[in-house]
């Protein structure tokens, strides 16, 4: 049974392990995305390519949100079910839990670490695209009224710019 049990700890250790890693490359690739989506609105005010990157985030997105089932079923493994608050409470709860394993505080930290990293850019990105937007509306709006005084003033029989 002490057997069964430790093999089933070690099976939650080596899932959580695997979620952990997993969700930091998604992390990692979400915040190279958003410095793509910055440089696409910043730099390029290429709104093509900001779509397409915009899609691109919504798959690494969904792929997270398959991540966070893996974690409901490991919650259900290792017991802890409705007892954590959160990913940080699991997380701390998983140090608890393993206080010997040497890779697990690495882990977690560095998950911590990237999803605030990946949060702060994506506010960040979303200050940037409303400037942008703001900008473009401006434009929009000085151009629509050139062409409205340009038409007026050829319907009054002037010249039309050249």
């Amino acid at each position: 049974m002490q057997r069964e049990h430790s093999r089933s700890q070690d099976r939650v250790l080596e899932q959580a392990k695997d979620l952990i890693q997993r969700e930091i490359k998604y992390c990692r690739t979400l915040r190279a995305m958003i410095s793509r989506e910055l440089e696409a609105i910043v730099l390029n005010g290429d709104m093509d390519e900001l779509s397409g990157i915009l899609e691109q985030k919504d798959e690494i997105i969904s792929q997270l949100q398959l991540l966070a089932d893996g974690w409901r079923d490991v919650l259900e493994e290792s017991g802890l079910g409705g007892n954590i608050s959160g990913t940080e409470g699991f997380g701390l709860r998983l140090l608890e839990l393993y206080p010997d394993d040497t890779e697990l505080p690495a882990l977690i930290e560095e998950s911590r670490e990237i999803a605030g990293s990946v949060i702060k850019a994506e506010d960040d990105a979303i200050s940037e695209l409303e400037k942008h937007s703001a900008g473009l509306r401006s434009q929009m709006i000085a151009r629509n009224t050139a062409k409205n005084a340009a038409a007026s003033y050829a319907k009054m029989g002037g010249g039309y710019f050249y």
